[in-house]
């Protein structure tokens, strides 16, 4: 399983906490952690996008700037973890989201145009929490789009909303979610 942690706030992240409460539920062998605020991820710029798309052109992709693209298409299992900001997830997955879809890696074109994805996930989780309700969730329904896009047909939610609708119950709604799970609901 291929963990992506996008808590920002660490520890004192629900979404963090949610998440690895199903983990402690569900635990997963030989599973790798990526905490993205720790990886010093930048969106592309001009020269790092014209260096891949030269490397991809030629098929090097055993070049270091495809090591996250490779570790994502050779997950078995995804698991990502988003609080629910602006109405999506921070910034920094879609930069890293950016940086696994490699065409000729993660997905490609069939001679007629259609795209097929080559990621091998047989299912991605995605946990997200929010303060109030979430209404349209256009960060799942992103990540669930371009989940198909490289080839994983099963996207999972588990969000969990209104934490900070009464501050008092915050811990509650979170204590009463993480139960939920342990109980594999």
């Amino acid at each position: 399983m291929l963990i992506i942690d996008c808590c920002i706030r660490g520890e004192a992240s629900a979404t963090r906490r949610y998440y690895q409460a199903w983990l402690r539920a569900h635990p997963p062998e030989g599973a790798q952690v990526l905490e993205l605020d720790k990886l010093g991820l930048r969106p592309l710029d001009r020269a790092e996008l014209e260096a891949r798309d030269a490397l991809s052109a030629a098929g090097r992709f055993d070049h270091p700037m495809f090591d996250l693209a490779r570790q994502f298409r050779d997950a078995e299992e995804i698991l990502i973890a988003a609080p629910y900001w602006d109405l999506a997830f921070p910034a920094l997955l879609k930069v890293y989201l950016e940086r696994v879809s490699v065409s000729g890696l993660t997905f490609g074109y069939t001679p007629d145009g259609r795209c097929v994805g080559h990621c091998g996930a047989r299912r991605l989780l995605y946990f997200s929490t929010c303060g109030g309700p979430k209404g349209d969730n256009l960060g799942f329904a992103y990540v669930k789009a371009l989940a198909g896009m490289l080839g994983i047909g099963t996207c999972v939610p588990y969000v969990l909303e209104g934490l900070d609708m009464d501050p008092a119950r915050r811990e509650a709604i979170l204590a009463e979610a993480v139960a939920r799970l342990g109980r594999g609901e």
